[in-house]
């Protein structure tokens, strides 16, 4: 029985700009093969048991064959497995994407393409440069700077140089002296404006301007280098009035993955780039909830333990009202939060209150504090695969809770946690904090347990006047 390959285009870096149909296409994978330029944050958006596979390439080297790809994604295919090949930008503008679908359609696999922002529009719009205006250009141009190693018909600088509208090179920096060259040799105005865009939608983002008689020194002093777009054409520009800034523009921040996503959102809102990192799989356990019966107290270390503990009760021909004589504490400030949104509010919150001799206390792992019953209600099993980050690219790291804090400690390998001490800690309250300076990190920030008020101190920490 054949499966399905889906030909997945990750659009330019930023992980919203991938499409709606291919998050979901991400959800459903069973097998994913990744290129090096996509985003890693893409792949939480994949399922615990999906296979990641890296096949990513680097400027004249293969990580893995392109021959091998291709075998990988019919075998797959005809194992019944659901495959999602992602692919930088859009899979059918210079990607391979249409070499690999003949590929698919020869051997008879089932496969549908799904269209990515592709950076030679995204990129320039990251910038403020319209690809498009109808006072500067009314077409525009998109040419490969890279070519086959088997002779391929070299570019028709003639007629390249002589087209009206914006040019814009993708993966042509390798030849990007050459380019400029050509294009003035076959009568470009030598004062066409030229921008170099490196990194576009991402943190790293950089820009040079210059024409085409000055770009070259430029992006050497500014040491720009690949990935990067060259655009030639009068829309350059409008950068210098169209490129909008923001408070947390160039910053980079990490934060646990959620379906709600609010911090994500809060932040990208202000500019800064951010990227998730995976939580561990919570597996739910069974417990004995008749030692509730002579507890004055429940004490509750997650929200995580209370939606399994409200399970329980339902399995049990139960409900909340089994509650009513007794004490609801939390943790910290935070399940306490978590709890009120759910509908239930706390008496007291740890270390503000007294716990009584017979309380139970629910949560995974082991217990918060010692002397009562403890109902150890999920376990969490690890990621799979190591953090996908280099931790030396980040500003900060958000921690909403210990549980979060752990989530991401378990994923690093050895170096990665040498790094910590010079990442920037955002905790969302004292208990957090103390972990993560028992963790390594030395640089701590602690923050009222509320997103909007988190934000707002992630922004006067990096905001500069």
């Amino acid at each position: 029985m054949n499966g399905r390959v889906t030909l997945l285009g990750a659009g330019p870096g930023d992980p919203e700009l991938l499409t709606l149909i291919g998050r979901r296409r991400l959800s459903e994978a069973d097998v994913v093969l990744y290129d090096r330029l996509i985003d890693p944050s893409l792949l939480a958006f994949t399922n615990d048991q999906a296979k990641l596979i890296d096949v990513g390439k680097l400027p004249q080297h293969h990580k893995v064959k392109q021959s091998e790809i291709n075998r990988m994604l019919v075998d797959y295919a005809q194992q019944g497995q659901k495959v999602v090949r992602l692919k930088a930008g859009d899979p059918y503008v210079f990607g391979r994407g249409g070499e690999e679908a003949q590929v698919l359609e020869k051997a008879g696999v089932n496969f549908e393409v799904i269209p990515g922002i592709t950076s030679a529009i995204a990129g320039l719009a990251a910038v403020g440069i319209p690809i498009t205006h109808r006072d500067f250009a009314s077409s525009f141009h998109i040419i490969t700077g890279h070519h086959k190693q088997d002779g391929q018909k070299q570019l028709d600088w003639e007629n390249i140089a002589h087209q009206e509208g914006t040019l814009v090179f993708l993966m042509g920096m390798a030849q990007f002296p050459t380019i400029c060259q050509q294009l003035v040799a076959h009568g470009k105005d030598p004062q066409t404006p030229v921008a170099i865009i490196q990194w576009a939608t991402q943190w790293r983002q950089r820009m040079a301007i210059g024409d085409l008689t000055t770009i070259n020194q430029i992006v050497e002093e500014q040491h720009l280098s690949s990935p990067a777009l060259i655009v030639v054409g009068d829309v350059v520009k409008l950068s210098a009035q169209l490129n909008v800034q923001w408070p947390l523009q160039g910053v980079h921040v990490l934060v646990p993955f959620s379906k709600q996503q609010r911090l994500f959102n809060q932040l990208t809102d202000r500019g800064a780039t951010v990227d998730f990192y995976r939580r561990a799989v919570k597996t739910p356990l069974a417990a004995d909830l008749t030692v509730l019966d002579d507890a004055a107290a429940l004490l509750v270390d997650s929200i995580a333990a209370y939606r399994q503990f409200v399970q329980l009760l339902v399995a049990a021909d139960k409900d909340l009202r089994c509650l009513a004589d007794k004490k609801i504490l939390a943790a910290n400030r935070v399940v306490a939060r978590h709890l009120r949104a759910a509908g239930l509010i706390v008496d007291g919150v740890l270390p503000n209150v007294k716990l009584p001799d017979n309380f139970v206390e629910i949560g995974s792992g082991q217990a918060v504090v010692a002397g009562g019953t403890f109902l150890d209600l999920y376990q969490k099993q690890p990621q799979k695969i190591s953090l996908p980050f280099d931790l030396a690219e980040f500003s900060a790291v958000v921690f909403p809770s210990t549980d979060s804090l752990h989530d991401f400690l378990n994923a690093l390998s050895a170096t990665q946690r040498g790094e910590l001490a010079g990442l920037k800690a955002f905790v969302m309250g004292p208990t957090i904090k103390q972990a993560a300076q028992e963790a390594g990190f030395q640089k701590v920030i602690d923050c009222r347990p509320k997103v909007a008020a988190t934000v707002q101190r992630i922004e006067e920490e990096f905001t500069v006047d």
